[in-house]
């Protein structure tokens, strides 16, 4: 054979290897209560490895977004496949770990004897549950406390409970809903870094929350619902870069909610009032002059804040943003 000849031989490539389904993924979901739409086509994917925190204002959809991904309520239209099953079925089901905003946990149980009913009702063979529950104690540092009852137990160590309880059915995806509720400081640090952890195992991690800080904490990506649509969902930080370049984040407290002249000042200089009217936000841009500029004009308007403070623009801003944006 010539060396031409040797060189026009073509050899196949190897079958490329089949990439794993993720998680989650929602396509075009529409679900709604009688004549109530609620979720009106909202496309979203929870990558294994990785933590999507999901936020919105009351009545965005979160709730009933979660209780389309557990297959607790059908779509009018559209998919939601947790690794590649579609949620309506029990294999689906099985590959869910979810841990609810309520402590879902025997109050007058121990953290052991209640991780063992759950993984009975997770389908974890007799002989297994044992080594299954010992597992995932460890995983989510409960083991020194495994023989204290749920009802002794401070917010943080509940918390870090329900995650357990949520694990033992060995699920791809989680979903935590409001995990920092009733949670200290402390507490709550340790329940990022634990959520980092489980991420670093390969789960995908669905985190429900209004909690921006602890968000920031431990989210890769994150997804803003507005009137059952995602209204913005990316990586974190090319978001704030994208939508806020060379600004800086503004709060500013009162005594007492500023008068009508007052707030016209401050929504002139791009600060709005949360709702109570105490603390008002915004953005300015990054510079001196422009923080000069807020300074002298709440000076002129009689405005002493009880606290001001400037900072990188993060979740807040970008949620701020987002929802009070008018919808299409």
């Amino acid at each position: 054979m010539s060396a031409a000849s040797r060189y026009d031989l073509q050899v196949e490539d190897p079958a490329p290897a089949l990439t794993p389904a993720p998680p989650l993924a929602i396509s075009g979901l529409h679900v709604g209560y009688g004549a109530r739409a609620v979720l009106a086509g909202v496309d979203l994917v929870v990558p294994e490895g990785t933590v999507t925190a999901l936020t919105g204002p009351n009545g965005a959809g979160k709730t009933t977004l979660v209780r389309a991904i557990c297959g607790r309520i059908a779509p009018r239209a559209g998919t939601v496949t947790v690794c590649g099953v579609p949620a309506a079925e029990g294999a689906a089901r099985a590959r869910i770990g979810l841990a609810p905003q309520d402590i879902a946990l025997y109050r007058s149980l121990t953290i052991s004897e209640n991780l063992e009913v759950f993984a009975s009702l997770a389908g974890v063979p007799g002989a297994a549950v044992p080594s299954c529950v010992a597992n995932v104690m460890v995983r989510t540092g409960v083991a020194d406390r495994r023989n204290e009852r749920i009802d002794r137990l401070s917010g943080g160590w509940q918390r870090r409970a329900n995650v357990a309880a949520a694990l033992v059915g060995d699920p791809r995806l989680l979903v935590l809903d409001e995990p920092t509720v009733g949670v200290d400081a402390p507490a709550r640090a340790e329940l990022a870094a634990l959520v980092r952890s489980l991420a670093g195992e390969g789960l995908g991690i669905l985190l429900v929350t209004h909690d921006f800080s602890f968000a920031e904490d431990v989210a890769d990506r994150v997804a803003i619902l507005k009137d059952g649509r995602v209204a913005l969902e990316g990586e974190l930080g090319a978001l704030v870069a994208a939508h806020f370049p060379n600004q800086r984040r503004v709060e500013a407290t009162f005594a007492a909610p500023p008068t009508l002249a007052g707030r016209q000042v401050l929504a002139a200089h791009g600060l709005h009032p949360s709702p109570d009217e105490i603390a008002f936000s915004g953005v300015v841009a990054d510079t001196p002059a422009a923080a000069g500029d807020l300074i002298a004009a709440l000076k002129g308007a009689g405005l002493v804040p009880r606290t001001l403070s400037l900072q990188a623009a993060g979740l807040d801003a970008l949620y701020a943003s987002v929802t009070r944006k008018p919808s299409p």
